[in-house]
């Protein structure tokens, strides 16, 4: 089809489009001046002209030529509970969401091909868990190969994070992470909005950390929505969810925090006449977590009271603010490595070596790469292992 093909386009799909994007309207017709006369329909747009318009909005270019706009919003169809948590997601997050859901379901159906059944992990809890915070979280450590005194011997927040992330892979559980969408730089994941996701599958559970959170808050991050596919769950983790005192996050949150920072570990440290804010930064360094997360697990064992959990508070949200964790400088292939999970990335190599997918179809799967940076994946993953 010739690009200067003029293409008629109904005004509810320019509706749809626009509102589908989340962009400001004075954004968009400043980009494409006609924008209002072919929204009326006193011109049309060439084919070239249309196809810059659907990226630039970020929907489907197909969806262009539809009579009426798609009925169904998959946010509500396919993911109900992230949608009942976050009404109004962004189109950074719901694009994350997408690409993510793809991912997760090409593994899952990988894995059945090859027999794999329901996750050993996810059936053991489901067996020995109980009503008691305790033991559910020391059933969660077991589970992975750790016990309590795990975090003693690790020096920094990385290596804890590296070790957690490790353990999860090894378990089945996929672990992805980006601050960005895909590989678009311009496009931030908000950290205000959301700090991570997991999308449940019985064989190919995938957990999504913003890498924009601060290194203490991903591990917190990892671990609760670890603790949500043992209990078979989908979820979004936000601030929100920090201060749920009441609902069911309460009692993920409370798991999470039993997992990292053990009740009885505390008791055993914590010294009354010590000042409270040196302690908090002591203890948090020791246990690889948040001066935040550790204030409300102290609150909640009445050792402090809610107004220093306010202090610190806080001081939180001034630091994250001005030391938000980058990961799109430096070296790109370095950055790509730390952004998809190893196990998922094996497979779709080994899969494409093996002639099952096309490589196309494969960079697709890698987040949209190029045949050089695959063949560093395919060297890095597959040949020094």
């Amino acid at each position: 089809m010739a690009t200067s093909v003029r293409v008629p386009v109904k005004k509810e799909i320019w509706f749809w489009a626009i509102k589908e994007s989340q962009r400001d309207l004075n954004e968009i017709l400043a980009r494409f001046p006609k924008m209002d006369k072919w929204i009326n329909q006193e011109e049309n747009p060439t084919f070239n002209q249309l196809e810059k318009v659907a990226k630039f909005l970020r929907v489907p270019f197909g969806y262009m030529f539809l009579d009426k706009p798609p009925k169904e919003n998959v946010m509500e169809t396919e993911f109900r509970t992230i949608n009942n948590k976050l009404p109004d997601v962004s189109k950074n997050l719901k694009d994350t969401i997408m690409e993510m859901d793809r991912r997760r379901n090409w593994m899952s159906d990988y894995r059945k091909s090859l027999g794999w059944d329901k996750l050993d992990i996810i059936i053991d809890f489901s067996k020995h868990k109980s009503q008691n915070i305790i033991d559910n979280a020391v059933l969660a450590k077991k589970l992975l190969g750790l016990d309590d005194n795990w975090y003693k011997s690790i020096k920094t927040l990385d290596e804890a994070y590296r070790i957690l992330r490790n353990k999860l892979e090894n378990a089945g559980i996929l672990v992805m992470q980006n601050g960005v969408v895909g590989m678009n730089n311009y496009r931030k994941l908000d950290i205000k909005e959301f700090r991570a996701f997991v999308l449940y599958d019985d064989v190919a559970p995938l957990i999504f950390i913003n890498s924009r959170d601060s290194k203490a808050g991903k591990i917190f991050s990892l671990i609760h929505e670890y603790i949500h596919v043992l209990f078979e769950q989908e979820d979004v983790f936000s601030d929100r969810d920090i201060d749920d005192l009441q609902g069911y996050e309460r009692r993920i949150n409370s798991i999470t925090a039993e997992f990292l920072m053990p009740q009885e570990h505390i008791s055993r440290f914590w010294q009354k006449d010590k000042n409270i804010l040196d302690q908090l930064n002591e203890l948090s360094k020791d246990f690889k977590v948040s001066r935040l997360a550790l204030a409300i697990k102290l609150k909640d064992m009445n050792l402090v009271d809610s107004e220093i959990v306010e202090q610190v508070k806080r001081e939180s949200i001034q630091n994250l603010d001005s030391n938000e964790t980058s990961s799109y400088g430096g070296n790109f292939y370095t950055t790509l490595k730390t952004r998809i999970s190893p196990t998922f990335a094996k497979a779709v190599i080994r899969n494409a070596e093996a002639g099952e997918i096309s490589y196309t179809y494969a960079f697709r799967l890698l987040g949209g790469i190029k045949g050089k940076t695959y063949e560093q994946l395919k060297e890095s993953l597959l040949y020094y292992e």
